[in-house]
């Protein structure tokens, strides 16, 4: 996995950037470091669709832990949401990959890893 952040340095920034170039069914937990909320996400995807599912929780299971919010790429494409309030997470935002969102057991790895870049607070 290689994940970038952001967000800190001379200036002060309330928001944070994260870029993971290698998102797969490998849960990815604790991007915030605690509560957060999302405002801005953006998939590229390679050979096929991805699920990106997204969890309250600071250590969510990926099969067994049901995601808070899912959203789906097309495949060979850039999909992009903007959520200027922001959506609120309690506990922490963490998030994986799947092939298929049939349910919340559904663990399958896509077909191939996507980049995704985040925006948090």
């Amino acid at each position: 996995m290689a994940t970038i952040r952001g967000g800190a340095g001379r200036r002060t920034l309330k928001h944070k950037l994260t870029i993971d170039t290698a998102v797969t069914n490998t849960m990815v937990t604790d991007v915030t470091g605690g509560s957060g909320a999302i405002y801005a996400l953006e998939v590229v995807t390679g050979g096929g669709a991805v699920f990106l599912r997204f969890y309250d929780s600071q250590t969510p299971v990926a099969g067994t832990t049901v995601p808070t919010m899912t959203f789906m790429a097309p495949a060979s494409s850039t999909f992009s949401a903007v959520m200027p309030e922001g959506i609120p997470f309690t506990n922490s935002i963490s998030y994986c990959a799947t092939k298929h969102d049939s349910n919340p057991s559904e663990n399958t790895a896509p077909d191939a890893t996507c980049t995704i870049y985040l925006t948090t607070t």
